[in-house]
């Protein structure tokens, strides 16, 4: 057994959704045997002779510090090993026009998007709506949880978008928004678990949405797709986790349109592990329980990181 530090809380714009992960994953560690020291970052400073005594860093942090690479460079310094993704990856992971790059980079197919400024970015969107047409998307570049997210319907809508968008980064990315159906894969390792499908009761996924019980969400393991599209959503996943360089696990967006293309939205590197969390709902279906679940985390980070012609291999699959 590991004497393990639960990195969880934060300062992030998502905190309280990483108290919850860390609560869950708290209490699977310790069913499962290991020693659990929990460390709430947002009110005590990660320090070298804090943190050098344990043997592994699970890292329950959202957003933030604890999400673009942040933490784990510091980790790294320190010589602890840690749950998930390292400093690069998470770094790109997080940075939206960052990841972008790296899908069109690797011929992972992601809806068409600018990044703009506040100076320019009713221009840039009134812009887009001519070329592309309809609805599109405003997002805050390093936001999770789909904090500061708008759909977009017409130009009435622009000035609350942006203004929502730019509450939470000085750059704010203009995509155009897939309308169709939600899904999500989880990568563990170089395995994709089974497609997820979401169904929020009204509007899109937002973080009411995602977190509220009350909102009404759905969620389907294995939904009835057509043809090859669940082994097409896997192979993406696997695509764009590989792109960003991603480590131990991770959790993809994607959208499926009215023609049945698949658009990759993003890749979360530290995946919500709360009881409505979308990784722990694709392993059950697989028969993983949550506490074999938190195990596998672990060996799979502990795993060692891929070379780059693994992962040029892996890439090309």
């Amino acid at each position: 057994m590991l004497n393990i530090a639960l990195l969880f809380g934060g300062t992030s714009t998502e905190r309280e959704v990483s108290i919850k992960s860390g609560e869950a994953v708290w209490a699977a560690l310790e069913r499962i045997g290991h020693r659990v020291t929990p460390i709430d970052v947002g009110v005590e400073p990660l320090t070298p002779l804090a943190i050098s005594r344990f043997d592994f860093a699970f890292i329950a942090l959202h957003g933030g510090e604890g999400e673009n690479g942040t933490v784990q460079r510091q980790l790294e310094a320190w010589n602890v090993p840690y749950s998930g993704s390292g400093p690069i990856s998470s770094r790109l992971a997080m940075d939206k026009e960052l990841s972008k790059a790296e899908f069109l980079t690797h011929r992972v197919p992601t809806p068409p998007f600018e990044v703009a400024e506040e100076f320019d970015a009713n221009y840039r969107m009134r812009r887009m709506a001519r070329r592309i047409g309809w609805p599109l998307v405003a997002k805050p570049i390093d936001q999770g949880s789909s904090i500061g997210v708008s759909i977009v319907q017409g130009a009435e809508g622009v000035d609350a978008a942006l203004a929502e968008a730019f509450k939470h980064s000085r750059r704010v990315l203009l995509e155009k928004a897939i309308v169709g159906r939600e899904l999500t894969v989880g990568v563990i390792g170089d395995r994709a678990l089974p497609v997820c499908e979401v169904l929020p009761a009204a509007g899109f996924y937002d973080f009411k949405a995602k977190y509220d019980k009350q909102s009404g969400t759905r969620y389907i393991v294995s939904p009835d797709l057509p043809g090859a599209t669940s082994k097409m959503a896997q192979h993406y996943a696997r695509r764009a986790h590989h792109a960003l360089r991603c480590h131990g696990y991770s959790r993809v967006d994607l959208m499926l349109d009215e023609h049945g293309d698949l658009w990759v939205l993003e890749v979360n590197t530290l995946p919500g592990m709360t009881e409505t969390s979308l990784l722990p709902k694709a392993a059950a279906a697989e028969g993983t329980g949550f506490d074999e679940l938190v195990q596998e985390l672990i060996d799979a980070s502990l795993a060692p990181r891929r070379t780059a012609s693994n992962r040029t291999r892996a890439i090309a699959a």
